[in-house]
């Protein structure tokens, strides 16, 4: 990653926890490391409206490539995750709760920031760290538009999931291509604020 890009992701992480400061009382900051379907992470889940958070995440996972050819859609997104052969991703998620009060009403638990949203996530993912033997992997920005939930498991852990349409931009090439977007993650919520 060169300069000018670890110089913004260190202004955006900054910017990110600045606005932290104007959050709302409702939902909680979640510092958590989490392992899932698309790599391992650690992200922090900060309030800044009543019912909206962002969550920066830096981490290791899956690499891909895009491609622009006119076949299946299987064929046009390859997606390889072998541990010798991570990636180094960066993203921004932005969540809006919509259920956190009839939550409340039915006496369940909102425990980090627990309920059902929709959401935004802007993904960069770099080449493969060791090799591009698999696919030629290069770097992508993923977007996706999603809906989905997370609950806590007790006092520490948090599952979360997510369905909806991802969009994946090629940066070394020109190709793009639209996509099924889903995840599945476990992560343990650092003590730092519980």
């Amino acid at each position: 990653m060169n300069k000018n890009k670890l110089s913004f992701f260190v202004f955006l992480f900054a910017m990110i926890i600045k606005a932290s400061i104007v959050s709302s009382q409702s939902l909680q900051v979640v510092p958590k490391i989490g392992l899932g379907i698309n790599g391992l992470d650690f992200s922090i889940e900060i309030p800044v409206a009543e019912k909206i958070t962002i969550e920066p995440a830096i981490g290791f996972g899956p690499s891909y490539d895009f491609d622009n050819r006119p076949d299946a859609i299987t064929s046009k997104m390859g997606w390889h995750w072998a541990l010798l052969e991570p990636s180094v991703h960066a993203s921004v998620y932005g969540k809006f709760f919509y259920n956190r009060d009839k939550r409340m009403s039915k006496g369940k638990s909102l425990l980090f920031n627990s309920g059902m949203f929709i959401g935004t996530k802007v993904k960069y993912v770099s080449k493969p760290l060791t090799s591009d033997e698999y696919h030629g992997q290069t770097n992508n920005l993923i977007v996706n538009l999603n809906w989905g939930g997370q609950r806590n498991l007790g006092k520490y852990w948090i599952y979360s999931y997510s369905l909806g349409l991802g969009y994946g931009y090629n940066l070394d090439y020109p190709r793009s291509v639209f996509y099924p977007a889903f995840d599945l993650k476990v992560a343990y919520v650092l003590p730092l604020f519980r």
